[in-house]
């Protein structure tokens, strides 16, 4: 049978021993031995954490706010540019080209201008934002009034061909409106020549019922002093006339009546139509005059404004951080000395002419 290799006795795990656990006591007693060191690092960061809240420079955010130019489109204000393109433009343009234009007309500046652009979720505008030490605001408030300049006359452009397409529009508006104020003006002059026509009318209807009666007047004569051809052909004559007077009457009275009352009712509803249209019109006017009005351009609304207070962490936290810094340092460093006495230590009690017995690996 094969037999097992027998177990390295160097291999077998050491004994448990209690006094190779960490005692807390142990350590209280490291700490109070070294208690000097360790008041002295808790001391020495206390004074570092307030000599930096108190002498340390203050810095302040410096910001501008951008409100990028807008129209009314469908009863709603629409930007001329998307908030996102204008986002790409300022971070990958009119930003690095502005700080790259102030370096190189102050080259012994070493700042770096650090320039933070957002546009906040559903609005219309853009924010630059820097944090600087109060000397260095000046030249950032340059950098960034000099980025809006620039996304300004870019945006003029498109502001500008916006208003002249929507003052084109309105000309055109307007000048439909003149063609119906004009068509309502020759609609009322024809309606109120119809009344002359009427006019006209009733009196040549009034004289073709004086003929009938002079010419039944005449033929009731005739009648009675028909006794020969001469007299009978009078009588023939009355009666062609009272009948031509008669369907003259009617054919008057048909005009009057009907074909006047026709053209009167069709003039009234086309005149009726074109005020309605006025109204339309007139509105339309209207309503491209107000979107004219509201063209905003892109424009600054805060330039490089300073904040009251000093950004960053607070004097009271630095002093904060600092004790409890200290703190953990006053527990650290007494253990960091034990350790390397202990190390030194051991090293004297080895002298140089001992040797390590006992395998190497």
């Amino acid at each position: 049978m094969n037999q097992l290799p027998a177990a390295d006795p160097a291999a077998q795990p050491l004994p448990y021993d209690p006094y190779d656990e960490i005692s807390l006591v142990d350590v209280a007693r490291v700490i109070w031995r070294h208690r000097r060191a360790a008041l002295a690092a808790l001391l020495v960061v206390i004074v570092a954490a307030v000599a930096v809240a108190f002498l340390a420079p203050k810095k302040y955010r410096y910001s501008t706010t951008i409100e990028l130019g807008s129209r009314i489109e469908d009863g709603r204000s629409v930007p001329i540019e998307a908030p996102e393109t204008a986002l790409a433009k300022l971070e990958e343009s009119y930003v690095p080209q502005e700080r790259h234009r102030y370096l190189e007309a102050h080259p012994g500046v070493d700042e770096t201008f650090a320039i933070k652009v957002r546009a906040p979720k559903g609005s219309q505008l853009v924010v630059l934002e820097s944090t600087a030490h109060a000397e260095d605001g000046p030249a950032y408030r340059l950098i960034q009034q000099r980025v809006v300049q620039a996304l300004v006359a870019d945006h003029a452009r498109v502001f500008e061909d916006q208003r002249r397409e929507v003052a084109l529009e309105k000309k055109g508006a307007e000048r439909d409106l003149q063609t119906l104020v004009d068509r309502e003006s020759v609609l009322k002059a024809r309606i109120e020549r119809l009344k002359g026509t009427a006019q006209l009318l009733e009196q040549q209807i009034a004289d073709t019922r004086g003929l009938i009666e002079d010419a039944t007047a005449n033929r009731s004569r005739a009648v009675a002093e028909a006794r020969d051809e001469a007299r009978a052909m009078t009588l023939l004559m009355l009666d062609n006339e009272v009948r031509e007077n008669r369907k003259r009457l009617a054919d008057l009275q048909q005009q009057l009546q009907i074909g006047l009352a026709d053209e009167r009712d069709t003039l009234q509803s086309a005149l009726q139509e074109n005020q309605r249209n006025q109204v339309l019109q007139q509105a339309e006017v209207q309503r491209l005059d107000q979107q004219l009005k509201n063209l905003k351009q892109t424009r600054a609304v805060v330039l490089g404004m300073k904040s009251l207070k000093p950004v960053g962490i607070s004097r009271s936290l630095i002093v904060v951080l600092g004790v409890v810094l200290g703190v953990l340092m006053a527990l650290l460093v007494p253990l960091v000395l034990e350790f390397f006495g202990r190390v030194r230590g051991g090293l004297d009690s080895v002298s140089p002419g001992d040797e390590i017995t006992g395998p190497l690996s």
